[in-house]
């Protein structure tokens, strides 16, 4: 190689919502560093466009560059709620339809259109695009864009070829390159590459780094640093594009390398990692236990604050001790170990994704026991349910395992029999009690390699510069709604609302962390029905910590109960803003004490209702409470209307009614039956 190149290397795709260094200036530097090539690096995100032209204008007069690469990662944010038209209602018994949504969506592949279309004013450098993103669709994008020349997937041949590029010789030799030939696209040969086997991180990076995230400070919060481990992924998930980028073949990095590292982010106290994989245990759990034994070996001899902790993408494979194992080497858990799309083994197996209900059960089971244990050994103990409702869930949640999960619903071969399945199991194994929240992915992102068919595309919209099209266009944002949903609920709006219901209802606990019980007095009784009954119960000498572990809420409970006044109870009503959270969690202890006061009043409304005792009925977790009462009504007009031929209803059963359907957060509408079917 002969002298030293130059390339400007451009980003304009960062997502503000998870605004990041891109990866991929570390490793494309890295790979043009291998044939004397030296990239100057520039993430455009920090710089509004209007002032794009002057900003590059300058650095292209101080600067003499060969090319230009720009990295395409994303080609939107892949997530309907980033451009759907309407909010999600917080408040499960209102009505469905929410209102319009004003949002500001996310065109990375527009902002680079604009990029190139202002260094086209400036220079006749050539101009090459890459990236994940480009990667998926390079002949559309090329299309689009116009740029000289792109790179498919790694781009090592194309710097080892560097000299022919900018020759114009020899393309069809160079691996991964696309180009234009008499306006006709035209491919080099597909390679896949390994990753670097050496050091990628230098003294550079670091400090190119710095200075974009400095920019940011207080706005946004990188909470660990990316390094590649492995690429390419055997498997074939019917929404992931993984294998199409990096390949079939699994390629491990060389531990040695990793350590290498990891010992030089060491002197930038860059100790919070993430494994950057196709997933880490695509070829067996072997590579990744061994990983962690050298990071157990590096921790010994580190303080406390310089330990390195760990976070990557995995199959749900891992026993109890390899978990185990995991932990004691750094590792913080993953978001999603992997796309989890139903807990239905039929769905699992159509969406192709490597995972049967039970290994996803035993995953987070084993999770729990795991952090269980080391709070355990720490002499600490898990918060109650009770206790993180009332509290701070976000300091008492113990651990990645048993706080949030996402779930891919939102897949096309959805249907209805996938709900119902998946909330079942998720009650029979105990799994929706796992979780204090359950995102709910509403919608699949359409792009031609799933090869859609004409029902999925009649139903895909796209969003184009902020507005719906009812149109199919792979470059935008182009999303569908399960089409059997569609079919059995009528509107993709009653669909979002629905997702909603079955994640924070029947697949985590998240409905009990947003109860308004002062709304729900006000809504339902009068202060003055309320104190009658107040009284009553009060005679009962009901014991108010069967009630209740919280002291504080015990003591609000005591003093109301001593101090049975209209103005006191009023309190539950409209409690003071200092003083919402307390009284909120003491309004719902304060109905179950009116109620239980009554209890033998109300055993025939609960006969009738087909439900067990009331202190067996709360014990019941929303699905079997849900599975009861659809045995019996479709809606709730239908009860009113039952008791009221029995003489039953009243004031006290139609409150006891209302109480039950918002405490198990349980909307009684005959389009929900089919899920909740003996």
């Amino acid at each position: 190689m002969s002298l030293q190149r130059d390339v400007l290397l451009l980003n304009a795709s960062n997502l503000k919502t998870a605004l990041t260094y891109p990866y991929a200036f570390v490793q494309v530097s890295e790979i043009a560093g291998r044939f004397g090539i030296h990239t100057v690096l520039k993430d455009m995100y920090s710089i509004p466009k209007n002032q794009w032209e002057v900003y590059l204008r300058k650095l292209l007069q101080k600067l003499a560059f060969d090319m230009i690469l720009i990295t395409l990662r994303n080609s939107d944010a892949v997530d309907v709620n980033d451009y759907n038209i309407h909010l999600t209602n917080d408040n499960y018994h209102q009505p469905l339809l929410s209102p319009p949504l004003k949002a500001q969506p996310y065109y990375p592949i527009e902002a680079t259109k604009y990029l190139i279309q202002t260094l086209r004013k400036l220079t006749h450098i050539p101009i090459v695009i890459g990236g994940f993103a480009f990667s998926c669709m390079p002949e559309k994008i090329m299309e689009y864009l116009r740029p000289d020349y792109g790179v498919i997937g790694g781009p090592d041949a194309f710097f080892e070829h560097f000299d022919d590029v900018l020759a114009g010789q020899k393309f069809d030799q160079i691996a991964n390159l696309i180009y234009f030939q008499s306006e006709t696209l035209q491919r080099g040969p597909s390679k896949f590459f390994p990753p670097a086997h050496r050091r990628e991180y230098t003294e550079e990076i670091i400090a190119n780094r710095q200075a974009f995230l400095s920019q940011f400070s207080g706005q946004y919060f990188e909470p660990s640093i990316a390094l590649e481990v492995s690429r390419g992924c055997p498997h074939h998930c019917s929404m992931c594009s993984e294998p199409m980028v990096k390949g079939r073949k699994v390629f491990y990095r060389d531990l040695d390398v990793i350590v290498e590292e990891i010992n030089f982010l060491r002197n930038y106290q860059l100790n919070n990692l993430f494994f950057i994989c196709s997933e880490i245990n695509n070829a067996g759990n072997e590579y990744v236990l061994t990983l962690a034994d050298r990071l157990l070996e590096l921790n010994k001899d580190r303080e406390d604050y310089e330990k390195i902790s760990w976070y990557t993408l995995h199959l749900m494979s891992f026993s109890k001790d390899e978990l185990k194992h995991l932990r004691d080497s750094g590792f913080l858990g993953t978001f999603n170990p992997l796309p989890i799309s139903s807990l239905d083994d039929y769905h699992l197996s159509k969406t192709k994704v490597p995972l049967k209900c039970d290994d996803i059960v035993d995953f987070f089971t084993t999770g729990k026991q795991v952090m269980e244990e080391e709070f355990h050994q720490d002499g600490q103990i898990f918060h109650s349910v009770e206790e993180r409702v009332f509290r701070a869930p976000q300091s008492l949640n113990p651990g990645n395992f048993v706080n949030a999960w996402n779930i891919f619903l939102g897949h096309i071969e959805t249907t209805p029999d996938t709900i119902a399945t998946t909330i079942k199991r998720a009650d029979e194994t105990g799994l929706n009690e796992l979780f204090d929240s359950c995102y709910v992915n509403k919608a699949t992102r359409i792009y031609d390699f799933m090869q859609p068919t004409e029902e999925v595309l009649n139903q895909t919209w796209s969003s184009v510069n902020g507005e719906i099209k009812n149109s199919y266009n792979e470059l935008w944002p182009s999303f569908t709604y399960p089409p059997a949903l569609l079919r059995h609920f009528g509107s993709e709006q009653i669909v979002d609302e629905f997702f909603v219901l079955i994640g924070d209802t029947f697949l985590s606990q998240k409905h009990l962390f947003r109860k308004d019980w002062n709304w729900f007095l006000t809504t339902n009784i009068d202060l003055g029905v309320f104190l009658s009954w107040w009284n009553v119960a009060i005679k009962t000498k009901q014991d108010l910590q069967s009630l209740t572990k919280i002291p504080e809420v015990l003591e609000f409970l005591t003093f109301l109960r001593n101090n049975p006044s209209q103005d006191n109870l009023k309190l539950l009503f409209n409690p003071t803003p200092g003083r919402k959270k307390l009284i909120n969690y003491a309004a719902n202890n304060a109905i179950q004490f009116v109620l239980f006061s009554q209890e033998r009043e109300l055993e025939p409304i609960m006969k009738i209702l087909g439900l067990p005792p009331l202190a067996s009925t709360l014990n019941l977790s929303p699905y079997k409470f849900a599975v009861n009462l659809f045995d019996h009504y479709s809606n709730k007009d239908e009860i009113f209307s039952i008791l009221e031929d029995r003489l039953l209803f009243s004031p006290l059963s139609r409150f006891l009614v209302e109480f039950l359907l918002y405490l198990k957060n349980t909307p009684l509408h005959d389009e929900f039956r089919i899920f909740f079917s003996r």
